[in-house]
């Protein structure tokens, strides 16, 4: 029988890389159901293409542009749940930002196998996440080429065996800019990735390197491993996604093209390597692949990632929902780009402390405090 996929956040880049993978395979996977954010153009073109038995719109308001066709029509984020509860094995998760955090927490408890590419859902509600992975016994695979790799190179290690897992960041396009030319980047500029082509929101952390910082407090969730043992290393050729430094001094490499058609189908196969028809690596045309320790005084975001990690949930959901909110600031105009991290630093340095956060409702009242204070700097600032 073929394995019913449901993917939340289809027109993005992930979603769009998911059905991609899937078209390939049809004879082995089925799309039981869509949910887009707003990009009706293009969730017109999936509905027609894929023919799922359910399609949701996250912003109702512009369902009426949206042809659903024999596809049972869901609106809103209670929709999208309801999607999640649908029959199907497999829900991938690639919505961004914070909207990602429900439909992950309800694919836990409906015991799917969840495919996470919402990395915001790990940094906001890491240890919820943690503690229904333990309780229900669901199954969470990364789809982060990050986390992938490292899972992958993880997978028959024991704890006592890995002194440090390493993660890799290209460094993003301002990798070589001084500090001074950072405070005149554009949003043009910062939208303009060297080897990823990703959504707005991850490919303006990318260029702060605040993608890198959530992808370390993933890594503290995904793998139970302390702050002081995951580190972060500049590798601008994106070849190697991960690595592991093992207790004898010896270190381990997961590389491959940067393509996510490749974690996106380990993750989709259950965790399991299937012959695929793109991103072979050739390590004679790869050519000099260097690694360097990345500079957290011209890109602060990364340090403030590990500080809220060492602070608390609290802290954690703060650095999330600040930068969710500074950054569109910067897409529209109203702040420079060394703004983002500056506002972030700010929002945490006032926020209300609380060490852990076991319940939804707890994060929420966290997340909207986050979310009201930044928008009444940014008020300040443009007014």
């Amino acid at each position: 029988m073929k394995k019913g996929i449901i993917i939340l956040g289809s027109t993005g880049s992930i979603g769009r890389s998911t059905l991609d993978v899937v078209e390939g395979r049809q004879d082995e996977f089925e799309v039981v159901g869509l949910a887009c954010r707003k990009n009706v153009q293009l969730f017109n073109e999936q509905i027609r293409r894929f023919k799922p038995r359910f399609a949701c719109l996250f912003q109702g308001e512009l369902a009426g542009g949206v042809d659903f066709g024999a596809s049972r029509k869901l609106i809103g984020p209670d929709g999208v749940k309801e999607l999640v509860r649908a029959d199907g094995e497999m829900v991938v998760n690639a919505l961004p930002g914070s909207a990602g955090l429900e439909p992950t927490i309800e694919a836990l408890r409906q015991h799917k196998v969840l495919g996470l590419a919402n990395k915001e859902s790990l940094v906001m509600a890491g240890r919820l996440i943690s503690r229904l992975r333990r309780e229900e016994g669901a199954t969470l695979l990364p789809i982060d080429s990050e986390h992938s790799a490292l899972y992958q190179l993880m997978q028959g290690l024991g704890k006592d065996e890995i002194e440090n897992i390493l993660i890799t960041a290209s460094g993003g396009p301002f990798r070589d800019f001084s500090g001074e030319a950072l405070r005149c980047v554009t949003a043009e500029q910062a939208l303009c990735h060297p080897t990823w082509q990703m959504g707005k929101k991850v490919t303006i952390d990318s260029a702060t390197l605040m993608n890198k910082g959530l992808e370390v407090i993933e890594a503290h969730w995904l793998f139970g491993m302390s702050q002081e043992k995951i580190k972060v290393v500049v590798h601008p050729e994106s070849i190697v996604h991960g690595m592991v430094e093992l207790i004898d001094g010896s270190l381990l490499a997961y590389m491959a093209c940067p393509d996510m058609r490749i974690p996106i189908a380990f993750a989709l196969n259950g965790g399991q390597r299937r012959s695929a028809p793109f991103g072979k690596v050739n390590v004679v045309e790869c050519g000099k692949l260097t690694f360097y320790a990345p500079d957290t005084e011209r890109f602060p975001a990364l340090r403030l990632a590990y500080e809220a990690l060492n602070a608390g949930d609290s802290a954690l959901v703060t650095l999330n929902v600040a930068n969710e909110v500074a950054s569109a600031a910067f897409l529209e105009g109203r702040i420079g780009f060394t703004d983002v991290p500056r506002l972030v630093e700010e929002a945490l340095a006032n926020h209300p402390f609380v060490k852990e956060l076991h319940d939804l409702d707890a994060i929420w009242e966290i997340h909207r405090w986050a979310a009201d204070y930044l928008e009444d700097r940014l008020r300040r600032i443009n007014a």
